[in-house]
């Protein structure tokens, strides 16, 4: 009977085994035969491990469960490569470590194209758990509970006098397995256990016939590299490490004890002296951006995307404003992008085939990389993320998109972004970019990868930067005499480059073409509607990296499409790639210098500091103090910081450290970040008091001891974060508020306990700072365009916190449009939303039927009720004057639902399929809109 046959037997019948192999556990240098299962229920992974008492295992009766590991973010996954035998003959297995916070586990797998398949499917399943809790549905694993009650204790060798697995340290950056996520056909299953009885006195045949790729991931593209992967097999355990993503792990001889990892300091060394086993190859990049202002693709695309008579070997294409309608502002879906998505593939390059590496967007902003169907088996870690820097950071309408991948030895990176418009808006532009720079974050990696992380970065879009300090005439004269680099000193970007933080080490080629925007739409001639706005390089493609060379940078003004002109830009990049024997040869040396080292010389550190004290800590405004971390020993150094135990994480959510890990060489020293940021998830308990700015932190010596180092800080409070209950028991400013009466009336029920005849009878309706916000944006916004559409700036939003919070100046600091999104950020921020969380699944099961609502609302306490009623009144009157402001009461009712119905934070998380989650989010986010919708187009309070 199939293997996988005897496991679902011992499954309920919700719960599938995916895949099953025979491996042996290695325990006191000894194997012994185990059964290992990937399964699965509802889109959450646990992988089995049985006993067996019968070789062959002819029953499920003959099996017995031993160890039960969930897949999530904790699990750990490393390879290592045993040894030929004595013989000199190559090894056909290889170990794999699997380590959670409750055991440690070594296997010996066979070196099979079943191992192969295995692997993929944890990949696939660590990938499945990544994007589940992203989006919010982080696996809760309750089925697994029933198994782990019979297994009694996690790992049965804990109390043994000496657990070998203990003392290996199998936590390293290589730890994560990362396996090309094809699903292949795991054809060779079968009852028999014939690689356990036999398998070392045999070698395993692997010749690459059989091997298939069945099926796209459920969560991806199916036609990108990271969702469908082909692979050839080969007999080499290096190639097959290499084809899984698996990083050379220490080579660990079967009957020797096993050693500590260090595969971060033999791969910082490895980099050092990289030029012993690299050699450089050259590969073409073609990178296009093109704002296609809405419009579909009704002109061939060769124009633009074939520039050359040799085909590039990788694509990266962006567009902007892909969709313009309002509702898609807050993310939705887009009959847009396929017909982009097809007319790209229909214009690639005619003299190769390419596949698609990976696609993303949010709503109008797509990024789509491909590269040639040749070099597509050279691609591994494929990753993806999206930074919107709309309007309170969620909507998509500006932001930036990025996929990253390594191509043989050399990792890629592109960004696609869209940021901030307007003449005069070149500051709100460069927020933008330091938001996408500081906030892309690739979480396939652990700890994730950032953008400047990478070796190859090409950074292309609508950066919307303008032509300042000049006639619309003078312009248009240069742009005639082709003057390019003279009206370039009046070009935005061009200022910025170089000499402040603006694209910071990033170069951009010689602009020889004419500005591309604004083009009367289906023509050459540059705006002639009564806005006549100045031509200028909006579409702009840059790059970052060592060994990268512009060929061309153009312009198409033939394709008429748009009010822009799409840009092109084609590179040469020096990609490396590492020579299998010397590598081995280099690597080896650096093993046996380590083993000197490490058997003279233990890891000295010293720190500058051991404390960081944070004074005056305000909401949104991030605090960094430096420690400096030096290497004063003989040996490299490894540190970490590690959670503290029972702590999920290493630090307060408020905390960040950057690097959390690294290496260090002797004699030098290395510089950690701490930063104390207090965002809208955590302000409220820090208001409340349930929390406080102190911590400590553990920095961790790999092979020395630890160190502790304390963080501490005193938060000012802020309105941002405060409940409703208390707000409208503030007759002063809240920073003039003593802390003990601050805890007092954040507590719930606060307003039971209130004597009026102290407090002169006075409760405000609403709280006075909305009142002053809503006012302020009444009596400047109504003939505002995009207004609630334009993010504020940061620095203005900051200067609004502090004016709600001392109670000066008397007028609002910062545009309107900062203002608008403070009155958001406020809303977002109360500890219990407009709309207490108790009736929020009312309110949604109302949201189709007006008088049902209005019930729904009249059980909620009146202090929220008075709130509801004055935003709806404020929005009412803003949506009267939608002529100038351009508000439509469909997206109103979006994002001010998306503020004022939040679902409660002990709700549980939908289970099903990533997709059918969107589908449910989507389906959510239309009845908070219907019930908004309901009191801003009907007067409900006569």
């Amino acid at each position: 009977m199939d293997l996988r046959q005897l496991v679902q037997k011992k499954l309920s019948s919700e719960e599938k085994c995916l895949k099953c192999i025979e491996a042996a556990k290695i325990i006191d240098d000894k194997r012994h035969l185990r059964i290992i299962a990937i399964t699965e229920k509802r889109d959450e992974h646990a992988i089995f491990i049985f006993t067996t008492n019968r070789i062959p295992c002819l029953s499920s009766e003959d099996m017995k469960l031993e160890t039960v590991l969930p897949v999530e973010s904790q699990l750990r996954c490393h390879a290592e490569t045993p040894r030929g035998d004595s013989s000199g003959k190559p090894s056909t297995e290889f170990l794999l470590g699997l380590k959670s916070p409750e055991v440690h586990i070594l296997l010996e797998m066979p070196q099979h194209k079943s191992t192969q398949a295995f692997l993929a499917e944890i990949k696939r399943a660590q990938d499945l758990y990544s994007q589940n809790a992203a989006f919010g549905a982080v696996p809760s694993f309750d089925w697994l509970t029933k198994y782990r009650t019979r297994l009694g204790q996690s790992n049965p060798f804990a109390e043994d006098v000496f657990d070998p697995l203990k003392y290996m340290n199998l936590e390293d950056s290589n730890m994560k397995v990362s396996v090309s996520e094809t699903d292949f056909q795991d054809r060779d299953s079968s009852s028999s256990t014939t690689w356990f009885t036999d398998s070392f006195e045999r070698k395993t045949q692997m010749n690459g016939q059989g091997m298939s790729a069945a099926m796209g991931s459920s969560y991806g593209s199916r036609d990108s590299l990271d969702a469908h992967r082909d692979f050839d097999q080969t007999d080499s355990i290096e190639t097959m490490q290499r084809q899984l993503g698996l990083g050379p792990g220490i080579e660990l001889p079967l009957g020797a004890k096993p050693v500590s990892s260090r595969e971060a300091v033999a791969k910082r060394i490895l980099m050092d002296r990289e030029d012993e086993f690299v050699d450089l190859t050259k590969v073409r990049v073609f990178c296009g951006t093109w704002n296609v202002n809405g419009k579909s693709p009704t002109q061939a695309l060769n124009k633009w995307l074939v520039v050359d008579e040799r085909a590039p070997d990788i694509y990266a294409i962006g567009f902007q404003e892909l969709d313009l309608s309002k509702e898609a502002f807050v993310f939705s879906e887009s009959a847009k992008e396929a017909e982009w998505q097809e007319a790209v593939k229909k214009f690639l390059h005619p003299k190769e085939k390419y596949r698609k590496v990976k696609s993303v967007r949010i709503v109008g902003i797509l990024l789509i990389v491909f590269i040639r169907e040749k070099l597509a088996k050279h691609v591994s870690f494929i990753d993806s993320d999206s930074v919107p820097t709309g309007i309170m950071g969620f909507m998509g309408n500006k932001g930036g998109v990025s996929v990253r991948f390594t191509l043989q030895s050399t990792s890629f990176c592109f960004i696609n972004s869209h940021l901030a418009a307007h003449q005069e808006e070149f500051e709100r532009r460069n927020q933008d970019y330091r938001d996408i720079m500081s906030k892309t974050r690739f979480k396939q990696f652990v700890p994730p990868l950032t953008i400047g992380e990478h070796e190859a970065v090409f950074w292309i879009g609508d950066l919307n930067y303008r032509i300042s300090n000049i006639s619309i005439e003078d312009v248009k004269t240069s742009i005639r005499d082709q003057k390019y680099k003279a009206l370039l000193r009046s070009d935005q970007l061009f200022n910025q480059l170089g000499t402040t933080d603006i694209f910071r080490g990033f170069q951009e080629g010689d602009i020889t073409f004419d500005p591309t925007y604004k083009f009367d739409t289906g023509t050459d001639v540059y705006d002639t509607s009564e806005k006549s706005r100045i031509p200028a390089w909006c579409d702009r493609i840059l790059w970052q990296g060592v060994g990268i060379a512009l060929l061309r940078y153009d312009s198409h003004p033939q394709l008429r499409i748009s009010d822009h002109k799409p840009v092109s830009a084609n590179f040469e990049v020096e990609v490396k790639v590492i020579d299998e024997k010397r590598y081995k040869k280099v690597y080896e040396d650096i093993m046996k210098k380590l083993d000197r080292i490490e058997n003279e010389f233990l890891p000295q550190i010293k720190l500058d500091k051991t404390e960081c004290h944070f004074k005056d800590v305000k909401f949104i405004e991030p605090q960094v103090e430096t420690i400096t971390i030096a290497n004063v020993g003989q040996a490299y150094v490894e540190f970490e910081f590690i959670n503290k135990l029972d702590d999920a994480r290493y630090s307060k959510p408020w905390l960040t450290i950057t690097p959390c890990k690294e290496v260090i060489k002797p004699g030098l020293s290395c510089d950690v970040q701490i930063e104390v940021y207090v965002d809208k998830s955590t302000v409220s308990s820090l208001n409340s008091s349930k929390d406080n700015l102190e911590d400590i932190l553990v920095l961790h010596l790999h092979g020395g001891k630890d160190i502790f180092v304390t963080v501490s800080g005193n938060y000012l409070s802020s309105v941002f974060g405060s409940s409703l209950e208390a707000l409208i028991q503030m007759h002063c400013p809240i920073r003039q508020v003593p802390t003990t009466q601050l805890v007092e009336i954040e507590q719930p029920g606060s307003l039971g306990h209130v004597d009026l005849t102290k407090t002169g009878g006075r409760l405000y309706m609403v709280p006075k700072e909305l009142w002053r916000l809503i006012q302020h944006i009444t009596n400047h916004g109504k003939d505002k365009a995009d207004l609630f559409q334009i993010p504020g700036l940061q620095a203005e939003i900051q200067q609004i916190r502090d004016c709600l919070d001392t109670g000066e100046p008397e007028v609002l600091p910062g545009s309107v449009h900062s203002a608008a999104e403070s009155l958001l950020l406020f809303l977002e921020c109360l500890a219990e939303p407009v709309i207490p969380f108790s009736v929020f699944q009312q309110c949604l099961s109302a949201s189709n039927n007006l008088l049902l609502s209005k019930q729904v609302l009249s059980q909620i306490p009146d202090y929220h009720k008075n709130t509801f009623h004055y935003l709806c009144e404020f929005l009412k009157e803003m949506l009267k004057y939608s002529e100038m402001n351009g508000l439509e009461i469909k997206f109103v009712a979006t994002i001010f639902g998306e503020v004022l119905l939040r679902a409660p934070p002990s709700a549980s998380k939908e289970l099903g399929s990533q997709r059918a989650r969107r589908h449910r989010a989507q389906e959510e986010e239309a009845k908070k809109a219907a019930f908004m919708y309901h009191f801003l187009s009907n007067d409900v309070l006569s």
